[in-house]
């Protein structure tokens, strides 16, 4: 199969499996409202980026090994791609043990993380348990998922997790009717964790049978080298990453409260569905991209990349616009009007959102190229000036307050440093080029958006209302795009992929 019949075929069927995917969720959270409530939704959040810290003892080795895996899969060489799965299973069971063991240490200090721990929430303590052990055995045979991943096959995994989650989310909602209990709700997410790890697992090994072999080379000394420099530079990245993006329902739940953090959950969810559909975009395209890398001169790399940033500049900017005029209608449908934050709120999320997405291509570019180590010291920065300034301002603003340390910090810092280091060590071109381009979509995403918010507010209220704003966020941004990018090299080049895509798809 060709590299577009792989995108396509990858594209296809992640789309659908993301799709099913979020149903589920928004069924589940809606059951998990009607029967649990606000706080439960503030404590789930909470507990998730209390753990989601301690995911730093995977030290970045899953990015240093993928980037290492492109050359080996790409020429057949099945020797080092069982090294290197070899040791990511042995690190990853290391993880596993050490996320388990930090999780359960921190239990006796839960009261520190929250204003006003909830007293009408039984059992807190087994609930992190719990919370702790789903994300320590998610580690455990999670490494074949990364193999499946380069060799262009992310749609089989997502078959996989989207068929588990239907089975569990049936089960957790079967559950909740019938005991009204969170315990039986999380202990369901421990046994579908396991088994969809399981499931992949066995799936990679029918795929690629080499990997059952016992008789293991090891790996060069020089590409240990190699791996050990890109986790040193990685374990910065991530570090500075679960400070920025890890602690902002930590903050809400120790400045403002656990009830708040659960109406934030319900924001960020939806906005991990818009995440969900940009990474099975970029999980089709980012393994070619990866593949060119290793195969292919410069002026193809920088071609490639002229193109991907203008489809994510188009592609977030629409996305942003959608968030920032769907989400209260949304929510007052989906769970009711006593789940709305502030509109102040709502446009600093929107606006984290785009940032932090426009992040993506360069962030994907620079991770297939290896340039892990430059900009190493950044991350530690941004993750200073981000608690900073969140805990300053959180004390006067509240959530807000929260929300602009992120902003901040991803402004000061990484919105900057990382084109610079792509542009310099990777395309070798001046970096203003990008930041030109960059100025100049971002002013046409804000006139779309505001044109788009005009028209949105004529609208009625209810799901009649809420239809027409969407059908105005899908035509007016799009029809603002196509006629401002019109005869572009860019745009002909995604028309002409799309149509070729839209067949093989078809």
């Amino acid at each position: 199969m060709d590299k577009l019949g792989r995108a396509a075929k990858n594209l296809k069927l992640t789309a659908i499996s993301e799709l099913v995917l979020a149903l589920l969720k928004f069924f589940s959270r809606r059951m998990f409202v009607v029967f649990l409530g606000k706080e439960y939704l503030g404590i789930s959040g909470l507990f998730t980026d209390i753990l989601s810290l301690l995911s730093l003892a995977e030290l970045g080795v899953g990015v240093s090994i993928t980037y290492s895996l492109y050359s080996p899969a790409a020429h057949g060489d099945t020797e080092t791609v069982k090294s290197l799965m070899a040791l990511y299973r042995r690190v990853y069971r290391g993880v596993g043990l050490v996320v388990l063991a930090a999780g359960l240490a921190l239990t006796p200090f839960l009261d520190f993380f929250v204003k006003e721990m909830p007293e009408n929430i039984p059992h807190i303590s087994l609930i992190y348990l719990l919370t702790v052990l789903n994300t320590g055995v998610s580690y455990f045979l999670s490494c074949k998922a990364t193999l499946l991943f380069v060799q262009q096959r992310k749609y089989m995994d997502a078959l996989i997790r989207a068929a588990v989650a239907l089975l569990a989310t049936a089960a957790q909602v079967t559950a909740l009717w019938l005991t009204r209990s969170y315990l039986w709700y999380l202990a369901i997410a421990v046994c579908a964790t396991l088994a969809q790890n399981i499931l992949i697992s066995l799936e990679t090994d029918r795929l690629n049978p080499y990997l059952r072999e016992r008789e293991v080379r090891p790996l060069p000394r020089e590409k240990r080298e190699e791996i050990r420099r890109n986790v040193k530079a990685m374990l910065l990245h991530r570090l500075g990453a679960a400070a920025v993006f890890g602690t902002d329902n930590i903050l809400i739940s120790k400045f403002v409260g656990v009830a708040t953090t659960g109406l934030y959950s319900n924001y960020v969810m939806i906005r991990g569905f818009l995440n969900a559909v940009i990474s099975s975009l970029f999980d089709a395209i980012t393994p070619a991209m990866g593949n060119l890398n290793a195969t292919e001169g410069e002026e193809e790399r920088r071609t490639a990349f002229r193109r991907l940033d203008f489809f994510s500049a188009w592609l977030f900017g629409w996305m942003s616009i959608c968030l920032f005029w769907l989400y209260d209608p949304f929510i007052s449908l989906w769970l009711g009007g006593g789940y709305l934050l502030p509109r102040e709120v709502v446009f600093l999320i929107t606006v984290n959102f785009y940032v932090s997405s426009m992040r993506v291509p360069v962030s994907n570019v620079k991770g297939v190229m290896g340039l892990f180590w430059d900009d190493r010291y950044r991350s530690i920065a941004e993750a200073a000036v981000n608690l900073g300034v969140s805990i300053l301002l959180a004390e006067r603003w509240g959530i807000a307050g929260v929300l602009a340390g992120t902003l901040v910090s991803t402004l000061a810092l990484p919105a900057w440093i990382e084109p610079l280091v792509v542009y310099r060590r990777g395309l070798h071109l001046p970096v203003r080029t990008y930041f030109a381009g960059y100025l100049l979509r971002t002013a046409v995403t804000v006139a779309a958006g505001v044109a788009t918010g005009l028209l949105c507010r004529m609208t009625g209220e209810g799901f009649g209302g809420f239809c027409l704003k969407a059908l105005l966020c899908a035509a007016v941004p799009n029809g603002i795009y196509l006629a401002v990018y019109s005869g572009t090299e860019e745009l002909k080049f995604l028309q002409k992929e799309a149509a070729a895509l839209v067949r093989r798809i078809f």
